[in-house]
């Protein structure tokens, strides 16, 4: 790959992030508002879970995990 296709590949893979990340905050504020899910609730057990698997997942997986669980407590 060249620079440019690099670059486009860095700025695919952020707008990919960030629309996940809005669609999980979207899907987490329905649940919250129907009552099917607690405020906070969800952070929490993102948190255990991180916490739980933090020797056996990759620095990626829980970087992207860990800002998901950041967004969602704003």
């Amino acid at each position: 790959m060249n620079k440019p296709d690099d670059d486009r590949v860095v700025e695919e893979l952020g707008s990919y992030s960030a629309a996940m990340t809005a669609a999980f905050q979207v899907l987490i504020h329905c649940l919250q508002t129907n009552g099917a899910l607690k405020r906070g609730q969800y952070p929490e057990e993102l948190a255990a879970y991180l916490n739980a698997t933090k020797d056996k997942s990759s620095p990626t997986k829980t970087a992207i995990l860990d800002d998901l669980r950041q967004s969602l407590l704003d």
